[in-house]
């Protein structure tokens, strides 16, 4: 039995209801998941060699989720969802500001300092949820694989909007790519698992029927997202990257 703990934020419920529905097909796997909303994933601690919550809001997302109340060093793989680890962080910067090599007085944005978009950044991805808990589990995992998949890229619809059409400027997007490159090249003991291609309507945008009834963990439940919400997707998206991943670590379905 292969047995995978599965550390998300509000990204997960695209997972764990994917695997709902897949989950007969990989009779050897069993996944726990251990969520918390938004920035929630930071209030965790080492202790006794497993990793516990800080707060009875997260205790209560992992015993609902993860059937326990913290999570042990024993499972074959460790798996890191979204968590504030992607770019849709670093563009959501650039929704009312702008450096002054992208500024422009006849748009609505802010003019901000290269200094201070810097220590934004720094802050929205280094200090995410994501690379604590990864400096987590790397305490009490030793050498046991760890996969982290970032926050999707929004749905496509997105750039029907004026008030993120700045998902249209290619200009903006690379920017921000290229700062989330250095830092996946900073990352140690982890294996990174960009996006599928198969989910991409384009370069930085998921194929829109991904984000269609897509919900969030709660809980007791889980709910719909708000209308229209591009950033979250649904289990069809988490099934295609739970397969994605599957393949890279070389589990195969009974199928």
């Amino acid at each position: 039995m292969i047995r995978i703990a599965c550390l998300g934020n509000s990204h997960n419920a695209a997972f764990k209801l994917g695997w709902d529905e897949i989950k007969s097909s990989y009779p050897n796997v069993t996944i726990d998941f251990f969520s918390g909303a938004a920035n929630a994933m930071k209030q965790l601690e080492v202790r006794q060699g497993r990793i516990f919550p800080t707060t009875e809001a997260v205790r209560e997302m992992f015993v609902a989720y993860g059937g326990q109340e913290s999570i042990a060093s024993d499972y074959d793989i460790y798996v890191l969802v979204g968590m504030g680890f992607g770019l849709v962080p670093l563009m959501a910067l650039f929704a009312k500001h702008r450096p002054l090599h992208f500024y422009s007085a006849a748009g609505d944005t802010h003019l901000i300092s290269d200094t201070l978009l810097d220590e934004a950044r720094q802050t929205l991805i280094e200090g995410s949820p994501a690379i604590k808990c990864l400096d987590l589990v790397k305490k009490i995992a030793g050498d046991t694989p760890i996969f982290m998949v970032p926050n999707p890229f929004p749905s496509a619809d997105i750039t029907e909007r004026q008030s993120t059409s700045y998902w249209l400027d290619e200009n903006l997007l690379d920017d921000c790519n290229r700062y989330l490159d250095r830092a996946i090249s900073r990352l140690t003991g982890v294996n990174y698992i960009p996006q599928p291609e198969a989910t991409l309507a384009s370069t930085y945008l998921t194929k829109s029927h991904y984000a269609k009834e897509a919900r969030l963990l709660k809980a007791r439940w889980t709910r719909p997202t708000n209308d229209g919400d591009p950033y979250h997707m649904n289990s069809a998206y988490g099934i295609d990257v739970l397969r994605f991943l599957f393949d890279l670590a070389g589990i195969k379905s009974s199928e």
